[in-house]
């Protein structure tokens, strides 16, 4: 294990102070706002709104989709999680799903509430969930000022498929990059200052995350709090954020992001992360345990480009400092592979040992360097509400892909029918290679409301 890093002051005291000091300079300008919204009371007028306001509005959808699941039996995380099962070359599964949003707004308060409810019969039979994707309430007493309390999807970074900076949010699905996520009880507010000038305008973000025993235990201990903040500028048309985060057990990081147009058509956005002392759990060939404790840093660089044929590209690389590297990765399946043959000799400790360990070096991008391309054309040859797309992700330390061609039809207000499909490509001990599914397919159809 590597020697400790010393410091004269620990990184979440450093967050803190940061966080404490922009907090007063943020306070101090929106004082200023006020006294000069109040000198200027009796300049104030009516102005008819274009559009009655709804006091009350829901909406949401109703989903069906069916997926075929193509099982790859010579994966060594297959063999890993279902060795000595007779299981047949694909499978199926098949979803109800539903998703209902409801906001009450006024002249100074709103209520929000996202609710994701969903019912799928697969291989094992029937399973319900239902989750709270969303809900709180907001209190904007002025222009200046909005506090808010519930369960919220803070969302921080300015990449598509990933947030290395999206430190109080769960992790994107590259996959589904767009669709909703469920967010994290807090309590934060929003103090925003408008200038005339290169500097047009800056706000300050401070959030609080309480954690119990019924919410927030991805972040500590019951009684523990998670302290962030973001400051924002917008600056020559450019928009900026700098992140802080510290804890009482979470681990302390700080990032920054930036989103720039350089024309109508083509946007170039980029975000950089460090997580102080970050402590990755290691699983070498030999069965040995260990931890590597150190700064891990990450980021992400990007564009976004719209030709005049209406083919949009979004193209982004990604270094995941938290990740595994390929020998790292390559040292653990040799571990897999050890531990199967064991377990086919009778000793099953290995394999228990090597399953404890899965969850860290399969989850989704587990290793360092991924490119993104996503492709999607509006109306080809003249079919209207017609948007095929492709994606990929390759991850770059060993050369295995993930390959998605997509179909998505909207002929109908408010009706969506959707293709996809997920092909996993790649050698023997690789990311991809090593999936327990060799393919995906799925059809939806969704009914907004």
């Amino acid at each position: 294990m590597p020697a400790l890093r010393k410091r004269s002051v620990p990184p979440w005291a450093q967050c803190l102070l940061g966080m404490l000091l922009a907090l007063c300079w943020c306070a101090s300008a929106w004082a200023e706002d006020r006294t000069f919204e109040e000198s200027s009371a009796d300049l104030d007028f009516e102005i008819p709104e274009a559009e009655a306001r709804k006091l009350i509005e829901i909406n949401g959808y109703l989903e069906a989709a069916g997926t075929a699941y193509g099982r790859d039996k010579n994966s060594l995380l297959f063999q890993q999680k279902y060795i000595g099962q007779d299981l047949d070359d694909q499978t199926y599964a098949g979803d109800l799903r539903a998703k209902i949003e409801a906001k009450a707004q006024g002249d100074v308060a709103l209520a929000y509430v996202r609710f994701k409810a969903e019912e799928q019969r697969d291989a094992e039979g029937w399973n319900a969930d239902g989750v709270l994707e969303e809900g709180f309430l907001a209190f904007k007493p002025t222009p200046s000022l909005t506090v808010e309390a519930g369960k919220r999807v803070m969302k921080w970074g300015k990449g598509y498929a990933w947030n290395p900076a999206g430190f109080v949010s769960r992790p994107k699905d590259p996959d589904d990059a767009e669709e909703t996520l469920e967010g994290y009880g807090m309590v934060d507010a929003d103090f925003i200052k408008s200038f005339d000038g290169p500097l047009q305008t800056i706000a300050f973000t401070p959030v609080v995350i309480p954690v119990s025993e019924h919410f927030n235990k991805e972040w500590g201990k019951p009684g523990s709090f998670v302290g962030a903040a973001k400051l924002y500028a917008l600056f020559l048309d450019t928009d900026l954020d700098v992140m802080f985060l510290a804890g009482d057990e979470a681990e302390s990081r700080t990032g920054f992001d930036f989103s720039k147009n350089l024309t109508t058509n083509f946007e170039v956005h980029g975000e950089a992360a460090v997580v102080f002392d970050h402590e990755k759990p290691l699983l070498d060939s030999q069965g040995n345990v260990s931890v590597d404790r150190y700064d891990a840093w990450s980021f992400l660089a990007g564009l976004r480009y719209l030709n005049s044929y209406d083919t949009t590209f979004i193209l982004e690389y990604y270094r995941n400092g938290l990740g595994y590297s390929q020998t790292e990765t390559t040292e653990y399946y040799s571990y897999v592979e050890d531990a199967l043959a064991a377990y086919q000799a009778g000793n099953k400790l290995p394999l228990m040992k090597s399953r404890k360990y899965s969850q860290a070096y399969s989850s989704q991008n587990a290793m360092e360097d991924y490119l993104y391309l996503r492709v999607v054309q509006k109306d080809p040859f003249d079919i209207l509400y017609f948007s095929p797309a492709l994606t990929t992700i390759v991850n770059l330390d060993d050369g295995s892909l993930s390959l998605s061609p997509e179909l998505l039809y909207a002929p109908v207000t408010n009706w969506e029918f959707r293709l996809k499909s997920w092909f996993f490509l790649g050698a023997e001990d690789t990311e991809y290679g090593e999936k327990q599914n060799d393919y995906r397919v799925e059809a939806r159809i969704r009914y907004y409301f």
